[in-house]
């Protein structure tokens, strides 16, 4: 099929998930995950390297509106408690996982780890967009879910880059540098907008997209995940693009309204009906069941405490949204030679299964939410 055909197809496939999105009220990121499952499948496509690298920046994209729109004083507010909902979400289903993994399906030490990590993650890229979705950012309640799961894919990428990795000082010195750097940027960045404003070129939204894409490439070199870099990033563009509506309102048209889709279906590209067997379907039920119920379990038990009746159901329903860091450790895992093609697309089925299973499931529980369910605490 020629390049130009291909193109045509894929944004054509994800304008009608948008459209189906819309007129059945779903988060369009599901079906645009389908969409790319059907391209792959049935159109018999080649490696779309253009729509790879759009992906990339709309996962970075992401990322950075969830930075944006991350409350800073109701995150200190609730550390505390993000923290303990997000270990806890984390460590039962990784613990699960690995013991099932290495000691009933005789996987080796690191594969049994990579697995484990893969499925304990929560997706902030998905999280954002479905705690947005609800009205619920500018809540203590939505606040604390976000940095609960931003709390969980730390932990999955220090966890994947302390495991294959090990302890880099060079690294972490790096990374210490690039967040002073990322600090100083919206000043600066500041400046350049204030000499060039007012012109044709949109200089502010160049300067912030090639900041984002520049981040992928660094994050490569420090071993640390681009997305919380572009999370950090958001951080602490946060104030300055509160006062330039302007600008924030350009730049979320150009994430939401064309790379992001992108993003998710790249994840949906991924997954190869034909080499789907009877072992793939069998890892595929047993490990899938464990991580959805464990993760379920653990972050219904770590939120009950904090939110007021149905609110901490909803949470686990959140937290099984495990989409980004989950497929980054299973290619990480494939590319190494340390999980076999099988367990690969597997893990790639959990994934986006879970996730699937954890939307349609989401959608039966809004009727029982209020708002002040939503915003209250128990303490």
């Amino acid at each position: 099929m020629k390049l130009e055909i291909e193109s045509l197809v894929v944004v054509a496939l994800i304008i009608i998930a948008g459209i189906i999105a819309l007129e059945i009220s779903f988060s369009p990121a599901i079906f645009e995950i389908i969409a790319g499952s059907i391209a792959a499948n049935f159109f018999h496509m080649s490696d779309l390297k253009w729509a790879e690298f759009l992906a990339n920046v709309g996962l970075l994209g992401l990322m950075f509106f969830a930075g944006l729109e991350s409350d800073l004083k109701l995150l200190k507010k609730n550390f505390i408690k993000a923290v303990f909902i997000g270990v806890s979400s984390f460590l039962l289903p990784f613990v699960s996982i690995f013991l099932i993994s290495k000691f009933i399906l005789l996987y080796s030490l690191k594969a049994s780890l990579l697995i484990s990590i893969a499925l304990s993650t929560t997706s902030l890229a998905l999280v954002y967009p479905l705690l947005k979705d609800k009205n619920m950012l500018h809540l203590n309640s939505g606040q604390t879910l976000l940095a609960g799961a931003m709390i969980v894919d730390i932990i999955s990428m220090f966890s994947l880059s302390f495991l294959f990795e090990g302890i880099n000082y060079q690294n972490i010195i790096f990374l210490g540098v690039l967040l002073i750097v990322m600090f100083v940027l919206p000043k600066f960045g500041e400046k350049l907008f204030a000499r060039y404003t007012g012109n044709h070129i949109e200089f502010p939204i160049r300067f912030i997209i090639a900041i984002l894409i520049s981040i992928g490439f660094l994050s490569k070199e420090i071993h640390i995940n681009e997305a919380v870099l572009a999370f950090a990033l958001g951080i602490f563009f946060s104030e300055f693009l509160k006062e330039n509506e302007m600008i924030e309102k350009k730049l979320r048209a150009i994430i939401f309204g064309f790379v992001a889709p992108f993003f998710f279906f790249k994840a949906g590209y991924s997954i190869k009906l034909d080499v789907i067997n009877f072992k793939i379907l069998f890892l595929s039920i047993i490990l899938g069941i464990i991580a959805f119920g464990t993760k379920y379990l653990a972050t219904v038990i770590a939120t009950k405490p904090f939110f007021k009746k149905s609110v901490y159901k909803i949470a686990g329903l959140f937290f099984n949204m495990r989409l980004t860091f989950g497929i980054v450790a299973s290619v990480f895992g494939l590319e190494f030679k340390i999980i076999d093609v099988n367990t690969y697309v597997s893990l790639l089925l959990i994934i986006i299964s879970t996730s699937l299973a954890a939307s349609v499931l989401m959608k039966r529980m809004p009727s029982e939410i209020t708002e002040e369910e939503l915003e209250d605490f128990i303490l």
